[in-house]
């Protein structure tokens, strides 16, 4: 006998949109038995919250993202909510979807033409850029292909390719480049002489920015040269998602390159994503919920209350050590032995910020991945022991498992990607804006190594500034909860191994490795007891500015600056005051300029690595402090509170005190607070006013300091023309500037002590050569050491007679690390 089904489901039969009980009707793989915990918590308050146009679902790492976003999906295609997108990252991880899609028995397809994904019955799966694009399947300006329902998985890793597609970018010897350069060249040199010289010669430590006022008051030639090329390698992807928006882009030159990106992301070029009725951001590790308004103009009210599992036990095992923590004596060196040790038996997987630094690791490593080799290099881990595998500047979107990843190596602080991240990086060093996207790509970085809960990964944190960043104040607030508890848990175990020797490192790590039972308890008690974490984290400044991105598209220009004034008053902070006092200016500028100049004087005054303005700005003598070297040393120190913290920001200062052509802005820096640390007046003339040398410093008693940093010619034969010209220079700037009073001591931080037949260098100039870098390396390295071990920098006393054993005081310290002209 055949059954009548329509008799039986009669009068039971409803659409279900309850996503967990839609999961109970699936035919489904038996390992999805049900929800687990955390996935039922985000499921049940999604749905009750799911009408909101905005919503972002946060899970830890390994959490079952992937399931809650297909079953959110389903539940809305059930209420006829279409069409349904899933949005991953990357092509790789559309065919996971695509796999856990047919597991969980849900209707999925990669083909947009499909017309069960168009009627609704089926969820379309892409990569990020399918959607947006200047040539996107769903309609630029128009919508070709309607969006219900949206899903934008691990969002932290799509924000950066949505970035990079409504941006133009250009390399050297392209029209776009080869035609904008010399258009803003005279703007540039008013900017900084030598900066334009630096771009011109490919420097790629060089950024600079072409003034708003310049940009906008030439839109009509560049606008024709962009036009004229849009169909070009360059424009072809991003000029229709950008065209209306030119005026309203900043432009930056550097390394030979070019790139041309607006404070936000006009995202209504892509109408079907702006228009979608339900939009869902899954992410682990968002630390800063305003991106989403930035990047994807998402409702600020709804995304700084994202969904998270009531729980944080949904988090892997992870031990969380930063070594030199432990013990500052611990050399970089020998913590890669011990590494490289480990990986004899293990999978180790470092991530380094550049290709620079993988030279570090290179002895010891059996694969080094980049873009294009890591999807079959991480397959590799998944399937065998490799040993060491280091990753170039990696930070999300791969998943190492189980034994693909039991130590993870996070080596240094992650570099800013391109031109105008790393522009913005420098306006706001030392804010918590610019802490909180370091703090964002750190944590993204340790959750590669734990995929699940049942997963364990012990994380090494490495480098000077890396530590350093994390022990600023702030930082340790800015990961999410369950990150947070197991950093504290490390540095618990730091605390009771502090000062031990390396070897008694290692049993420490097989606690983790090996899954020792009480250890297993510890971390679960201490994910499991982490307090809950109800709100976002939004940055307000970015919500109001936003909007008047927004006005200043439709020409309200009036209302775009009311809004900055907005931001700009909210803000106490100098130097990011200042930086939204300069976005301030550039909406004023398009209504009344002369107030515009006004405005950017006034910014510039608060942070000195803003534009200058068309009238330029008044230079300032430079003065050693009143109270003297040591007095002004020892206030210097009063941030820190015990000796190893001291140490700690020592290490950070003298990774960036070293040679090499990517970090020599910071070495610049570093200089700079060298000088301070010492107790010595300290500046950098070239990067506060465009005018003078890299640093001065004030020694006391009318004696200076005119310091030209070349750290990066670590391939010349010779001193060239071109640096000894930067340096004679700066004396005249600074003979200019000083009347007869004052001394001067010319120096030039440069690998070699032999000039070029064409240079003609002052007879004065004393050369810091790598000799002499290592000796001052040392001697800070040794006077704070000493000064740590008895808390003796809280005493000007002690200070005074340590600067004099380790020569660092102003009679002596040309004297320790420089040597003449043509010295062997």
């Amino acid at each position: 006998m055949v059954l009548d089904f329509g008799k039986l489901n009669a009068g039971t039969v409803a659409i279900q949109t309850d996503p967990r009980k839609i999961f109970t009707t699936l035919r489904r793989d038996p390992r999805f038995k049900r929800p687990h915990d955390e996935q039922s918590d985000v499921l049940d308050a999604w749905h009750e919250r799911r009408s909101a146009k905005d919503l972002t679902i946060k899970m830890n790492t390994g959490g079952g993202k992937t399931v809650v976003g297909l079953l959110c999906l389903q539940s809305s295609l059930n209420e006829n909510v279409r069409p349904a997108v899933y949005v991953a990252p990357d092509p790789f991880l559309v065919k996971q979807v695509l796999k856990e899609a047919e597991s969980l028995g849900i209707a999925a397809t990669s083909d947009e033409t499909s017309p069960e994904f168009l009627a609704g019955q089926s969820i379309l799966v892409v990569n990020v850029h399918k959607l947006f694009n200047a040539r996107s399947v769903f309609g630029v300006g128009e919508r070709k292909i309607p969006i219900g329902c949206i899903v934008i998985d691990d969002a932290h890793a799509c924000l950066g390719v949505v970035h990079d597609q409504f941006s133009i970018r250009s390399k050297a010897g392209s029209p776009v480049y080869d035609g904008l350069l010399p258009l803003f060249e005279e703007d540039l040199r008013n900017q900084s002489a030598t900066g334009l010289l630096d771009v011109q010669a490919s420097d790629p430590s060089i950024v600079m920015t072409v003034p708003f006022w310049a940009w906008q008051a030439k839109q009509q030639q560049v606008i024709e040269l962009l036009h004229a090329n849009r169909n070009s390698g360059d424009l072809e992807w991003s000029w229709s998602l950008l065209r209306d928006c030119i005026p309203l882009c900043t432009c930056l030159f550097g390394g030979g390159h070019l790139e041309i990106a607006p404070h936000f992301v006009p995202i209504d070029r892509i109408p079907s994503f702006s228009s979608a009725q339900r939009r869902i951001y899954m992410t682990a590790t968002l630390a800063d919920d305003s991106i989403l308004v930035s990047h994807f103009q998402a409702d600020a009210a709804q995304v700084g209350r994202p969904i998270r599992p009531k729980g944080g036990g949904d988090i892997g095992d992870r031990m969380i050590l930063a070594p030199q923590e432990i013990n500052p004596d611990y050399t970089q060196e020998a913590i890669r032995d011990l590494v490289a040790e480990i990986a004899k038996q293990r999978n180790v997987v470092v991530i380094v910020p550049s290709w620079k630094r993988t030279a570090f690791w290179t002895k010891v490593a059996q694969q080094i991945l980049d873009k294009d080799t890591i999807q079959a290099g991480v397959e590799c881990l998944k399937q065998k022991h490799v040993g060491l595998t280091v990753l170039i500047n990696k930070y999300d979107g791969i998943d190492l498992p189980g034994k693909a990843c039991e130590l993870l190596v996070i080596d240094g602080l992650p570099e800013a990607y391109g031109l105008g991240e790393r522009a913005e990086m420098l306006m706001l060093d030392g804010t918590n804006r610019q802490l909180i996207r370091q703090v964002q790509r750190i944590e993204q970085g340790m959750g590669r190594g734990v995929r699940s809960s049942d997963d364990y990964c012990v994380v090494l944190l490495l480098g000077g500034r890396l530590t350093q960043r994390l022990h600023q104040p702030g930082a340790e607030a800015m990961f999410s909860s369950a990150t947070r508890a197991q950093i504290n848990l490390g540095k618990s175990v730091a605390s009771q191994a502090r000062g031990k020797a390396l070897a008694d490192l290692m049993p420490i790590l097989d606690l983790c490795l090996t899954q020792d039972a009480n250890w297993v308890s510890a971390d679960r008690n201490a994910v499991i007891n982490a307090p809950p974490v109800v709100d976002g984290n939004l940055d307000s400044n970015q919500v109001v500015l936003r909007t008047a991105f927004d006005a200043a598209r439709i020409k309200r220009y009036d209302v775009a600056a009311e809004e900055a004034q907005t931001a700009v008053n909210a803000t106490a902070e100098p130097h990011l005051k200042g930086y939204l006092k300069q976005q301030l200016a550039e909406y004023t500028n398009f209504v009344d300029p002369a107030k515009a100049q006004e405005l950017q004087l006034s910014a510039l005054s608060m942070n000195s690595r803003l534009l200058r303005p068309l009238a330029g700005v008044t230079y300032h003598r430079l003065n050693a402090p009143a109270a003297g070297q040591a007095t002004a040393a020892t206030t210097f120190m009063t941030r820190f509170l015990e000796g190893n913290d001291l140490i700690i920001w020592i290490n950070g200062l003298l990774d960036d005190l070293d040679w090499g052509e990517d970090g020599s802005k910071m070495f610049e820096a570093a200089m700079k607070d060298l000088g301070s640390f010492l107790g010595f007046g300290s500046e950098r003339p070239e990067d506060k006013i465009g005018k003078g040398p890299d640093n001065l410093w004030a020694l006391g008693g009318l004696h200076y300091l005119v310091i030209e940093c070349k750290s990066g010619a670590t391939k010349a034969e010779k001193v060239s023309k071109r640096d000894t010209n930067q340096l004679n220079g700066s004396i005249v700037w600074f003979e200019e500037k000083y009347d007869g009073s004052c001394n001067k001591v010319p120096i030039l931080v440069h690998p070699k002590t032999i000039f070029e037949h064409a240079a003609s260098p002052n007879p004065l100039i004393r050369i810091v050569n790598d000799a002499g870098l290592q000796k001052l390396r040392d001697g800070i390295r040794s006077y704070v050491i000493a000064l740590a071990a008895t808390s003796g920098f809280k005493d000007a006393q002690e200070v005074e007679r340590q600067l004099r054993f380790h020569k660092l005081n102003a009679a002596e310290i040309v004297g320790l690390c420089t040597v003449a002209i043509g010295t062997k």
